[in-house]
């Protein structure tokens, strides 16, 4: 792929405006906007233009696994006297590609092309490639303009301060899961989420969890089979538990509709004057 200058990063279509709260905020409606959504994206100059119109504190670049842009956020890493700290330092000097300063002047920013395994979040550290959006100030730190290709150097890093994920206990059904329909749903989706592809896990294990909730709402499935089943395959998958939890939840809260569930197929009788 190569490096890119800022120039270059500004000229896709992957930028949104930012309120007071770093909320992100769709340049031409003025309304939220989504990181997981491209409508509510522009360029960078739309961007700037709809942050002067909305009288906003500036414009954020939407991370997206196809750009290939990793984004890390050192958090307060600066001193009352204006000096880095010794572990920002050392992430700075290793990844060594564009880097600005935070809004708040007392962070940082880079941006490097490379790939990592999954988002990490951590007191004072943050790291993503997509799903997420980095406010822009244009404040370059020591002269670092360029957004390099460090893939080698983005792993050692996610290596050093991304937390380890337990493997998940495996799922074995506590007692009655449900009818015949409903076990052969939770097994059908287990599949699916356990398989989800990084980018995607968060959605499709929402999708598939609401789906479920209508099986339990109807009784056909008992809930905590279904949460037990679903954070158990979202854990493979890569989600860390909170992840996991957080979406069923979501899911559970937001579905209310029971699903219809369709009666049991009649067994076949042979006919004895067909035989």
């Amino acid at each position: 792929m190569g490096g890119m200058s800022m120039a270059d990063l500004k000229k896709r279509p992957q930028w949104v405006c930012f309120n007071d709260q770093k909320i992100p905020v769709n340049p031409r409606t003025g309304r939220w906007a989504s990181v997981t959504e491209p409508s509510d994206w522009a360029d960078a100059a739309t961007a700037w233009a709809g942050r002067n119109r909305l009288h906003l504190p500036g414009i954020s670049f939407v991370f997206t696994l196809e750009t290939g842009v990793v984004g890390i956020d050192l958090d307060k890493c600066f001193d009352e006297e204006g000096k880095l700290s010794d572990t920002a330092r050392q992430v700075v000097d290793m990844v060594n590609s564009y880097t600005e300063r935070s809004p708040s002047g007392r962070g940082l920013h880079i941006l490097a092309i490379g790939t990592i395994p999954r988002s990490v979040k951590t007191a004072g550290f943050e790291m993503y490639s997509h799903g997420r959006a980095f406010t822009v100030t244009g404040n370059v730190f020591e002269n670092r303009h360029a957004i390099e290709e460090r893939p080698v150097e983005l792993e050692a890093v996610f290596a050093v301060f991304a937390p380890a994920i337990p493997a998940p206990e495996p799922y074995e059904p506590s007692g009655q899961i449900g009818s015949r329909y409903g076990e052969k749903a939770l097994f059908s989706a287990m599949r699916i989420v356990s398989m989800a592809a990084d980018g995607s896990r968060n959605n499709t294990l929402f999708s598939e969890v609401a789906s479920l909730v209508e099986l339990v709402n109807a009784g056909a499935l008992a809930r905590e089979e279904v949460e037990r089943a679903m954070t158990a395959a979202a854990i493979t998958s890569g989600l860390t538990l909170e992840e996991a939890s957080r979406t069923v939840a979501s899911a559970f809260a937001k579905v209310t509709k029971a699903r219809v569930i369709p009666p049991p197929r009649p067994r076949y009788v042979a006919r004895m004057d067909a035989v």
